[in-house]
């Protein structure tokens, strides 16, 4: 069992967008250094070699126009930037402002998004291996031209692959994101464990709906924006627009077959139909990874389990736990793991049909919903100058982030030329490469970079100790190099234990002097972490608390845009299926941004950590808000409404609406509104409910079977428990901002 998860795990790495982004840039930054081996200029292949290395940095996934467009503009700053510092490398007191200003202008691209960050990490990468050769003037015009001549060649290489294999990264992202979700759908099969922590199980479905919704965005960003104008022209595309929406349909379902677990736990603890309901949703994910794993690989996929097998063994577990432990009179105990088991059935069928998928000859057989306007669910990103512009000034944390890095350059340098460093551009690269613009973020990047770093460097030195050998050097080399770009946006501590010895390798070719590069690579990192550390502690930080109120006034905003578009189908309005699914996707995005915010609070200093265990509390209530109105959603449309109560559920929603309102005043201003009565409909509901409940009751004391009285107790039942749910939920989440107020009123 251990052997097969392994070798899926292989075969999942093996086939991800990590891997082949490893082997292309691996290839790019390779074949420079190799063709200039035989004429005697490995100086000038290595420069060139950077260049493709730096430039690979903003090749991230994206449109083909934004691919060419940042490889165009990441080739121009590169540039510019080595001929800028290979020109001043000479003269300290004009080099120090040129490191702080090209710090400072790198670092505002972060406004750009991850394709303007990459770029500016790339420049400054080689800006750092430009000040570690000590050039004169007409060596640094020829390390300059090599720079460029390695930009445009990894450039011409990645659109050459890309016309080559155009849906390579966007099927690879997909399926990713499809295992994800299985990962997700795995961790709540937890849930359904006897003597399991709840909390913690929370936790960690929590951070990966965060994962999960970063996988989406990709998606969308790949796959629906150069769909949306060009829907249906291949069938590989067709398939994987498909594919996607029915993904996204699936995580809904997923969410909305939450209940209440703790009540679970106590009424079905070590029993046989709780055992079963985990082995069941463990067969689902498992399904699903499968999936993800012949999207990633473009294989076809066939179903391995019989899912409708799988549920008939609940069913079978749920009839005899009733028989066994249940009288006549509690027939309803079981509602909500029937309403479960419907919902794991509609899981199941979504699951055939992702597997039909993968086979396009049946892409043929189906339609897109024409409906549906792709082009609105993707998120647009502006290149232009009144971005930066509008950045610059100290209320934008990346404004203050940019000038952070502008002077923790200047004081690498400063520090590395006056203690006489001889390799003070390894104190450069580790400021490059760990400040980020949160705490957090480089924080654990210190950390990890350290472990990477000690790690990397003890096995360089077990590999100079052994063989002296160029040839086998080199070989591991180049398979360091291939570990460290494969694993870079995969596993950070990996990709650095790979980048040590690659660079250390590197320098014993160009300047032997094996184990002083080694030592002098780990103190120098201490040093460029200490640096990095103290700039994001101590210089006009960004803690993650004063970001947190404006995350949970988004999220609450979006739960009750999500929750009107959904009641529009129990009050027979004007329903739009757009409308529905982008503010899905809104409440997806803005839940997924409090829990990562909060998720990075967490790590920061204790004293920066304002009323964690009240945002924690907050935002468990915002995931079950989310998952009781998924509830709702997949019931009005999966199902289909059979008994209306159009003007008591429109009383009710007005009823919701108005809490939620109230919720989100009282988080603005600290006012706390006047009390509202609930409306007469819930207890008009709660009525109707009882004279169904007795009338069923009658029905079967008299031997009766499936009737009509029993479908309308079942819907009924079914929408007024999570009506009530999320009247409840709403005013926890009132309590919770209140026990927070020390955050939200910042």
């Amino acid at each position: 069992m251990h052997l097969e998860r392994l070798s899926k795990e292989v075969k999942t790495f093996l086939f991800s967008f990590h891997f082949s982004n490893g082997l292309r840039t691996s290839i790019g930054a390779v074949v420079p250094s190799l063709i200039s081996v035989p004429f005697g200029r490995l100086d000038i292949g290595i420069a060139a070699s950077m260049g493709a290395l730096c430039c690979a940095l903003a090749d991230v996934p994206g449109t083909i126009i934004h691919k060419r467009n940042g490889l165009i503009i990441s080739t121009i700053l590169i540039t510019l930037t080595a001929l800028g510092t290979g020109l001043l490398s000479p003269y300290p007191w004009f080099l120090t402002p040129w490191l702080a200003a090209c710090g400072f202008f790198y670092a505002m691209l972060n406004i750009y998004g991850n394709r303007g960050a990459n770029i500016g990490i790339g420049c400054l990468l080689v800006l750092v291996s430009i000040l570690s050769e000590h050039l004169d003037w007409q060596s640094a015009l020829l390390a300059t031209a090599a720079t460029f001549a390695g930009c445009v060649w990894y450039a011409i290489l990645a659109i050459v692959l890309w016309q080559i294999r155009p849906y390579l990264t966007v099927q690879q992202t997909l399926g990713d994101c499809i295992q994800q979700t299985a990962h997700y759908l795995r961790l709540r099969a937890n849930f359904y464990q006897s003597d399991i922590d709840v909390n913690e199980t929370y936790r960690a479905v929590i951070a990966q709906q965060v994962v999960v919704n970063e996988k989406m965005e990709a998606v969308r960003e790949l796959l629906l924006k150069q769909r949306s104008a060009q829907q249906g022209t291949t069938s590989i595309s067709k398939s994987m627009v498909l594919i996607f929406l029915d993904l996204v349909d699936m995580y809904e379902q997923i969410m909305a077959s939450q209940i209440d677990y703790r009540s679970l736990q106590q009424k079905y603890k070590n029993t046989h139909l709780i055992a079963q309901l985990h082995d069941t949703i463990v067969a689902f994910a498992e399904e699903l990874d499968q999936i993800g794993l012949a999207v990633s690989a473009t294989q076809r996929s066939f179903p391995k389990v019989n899912l409708k097998l799988e549920i008939e063994k609940v069913k079978r577990e749920m009839i005899a736990f009733r028989d066994t432990h249940l009288s006549t009179s509690a027939f309803n105990e079981l509602i909500p793991l029937e309403s479960l088991l419907t919902n794991l059935k509609q899981i199941s069928q979504r699951i055939y049909n992702l597997h039909r998928l993968t086979r396009l000859e049946r892409v043929k057989e189906v339609n897109f919903d024409t409906s549906l306007d792709l082009a609105k669910f993707t998120t647009s990103q502006r290149y232009d100058r009144d971005t930066f512009k509008n950045n610059l000034t100290f209320d934008s944390h990346i404004f203050r982030h940019a000038v952070r890095v502008g002077l923790a350059m200047a004081a690498g340098y400063l520090l590395g030329h006056f203690l006489e460093i001889s390799k003070a551009y390894w104190i450069l690269l580790t400021i490059v490469v760990i400040l980020k613009p949160g705490f957090s973020l480089t924080k654990s990047r210190s950390y990890q970079r350290i472990l990477g770093t000690v790690i990397g460097a003890m096995f360089a030195v077990l590999v100079l100790f052994i063989t002296k050998d160029p040839t086998a050097i080199f070989i591991i080399m180049l398979l360091c190099i291939l570990g460290a770009y494969s694993y870079m946006t995969y596993n950070y501590v990996v990709s650095v234990v790979f980048t040590t010895p690659f660079i250390i390798f590197l320098l014993h070719f160009l300047h032997p002097a094996d184990f002083d590069n080694v030592m002098l690579r780990v103190s120098d990192t201490a040093i460029g972490v200490a640096i990095a550390f103290t700039f994001n502690y101590f210089f006009w930080p960004s803690w993650e608390y004063k970001f947190l109120p404006n995350y949970m006034l988004k999220m609450v905003d979006a739960n009750r845009k999500y929750f009107f578009q959904v009641m529009q189908l129990y009050t027979k309005q004007p329903f739009s299926i757009t409308a529905f699914k982008l503010a899905r996707k809104d409440v997806y995005v803005s839940t997924a941004n409090l829990m990562a915010a909060f998720q990075r609070m967490l790590s920061e200093p204790k004293n920066k950590q304002k009323s964690a265990s009240e945002i924690y509390h907050f935002v468990v209530l915002a995931n079950s808000l989310s998952s009781h109105i998924a509830q709702l959603a997949a019931y009005a449309l999966e199902q289909k409404l059979q008994f209306h109560k159009e003007e008591e559920y429109q009383a009710i929603t007005t009823y919701v609406m108005t809490l939620i309102d109230q919720l989100e005043e009282y988080m603005k201003t600290g006012k706390h509104p006047e009390e509202i009565a609930a409306p007469a409909a819930l207890q008009a509901i709660e009525q109707h409910l009882e004279d169904l409940a007795a009338l069923r009751q009658a029905q079967i004391n008299e031997g009766a079977g499936h009737t009509p009285a029993r479908d309308e107790l079942l819907e009924i039942k079914q929408v007024r428990d999570q009506l009530n749910a999320i009247v409840v939920v709403v005013k926890d989440m009132k309590k919770a901002a209140v026990h927070a107020s020390a955050i939200t009123q910042n």
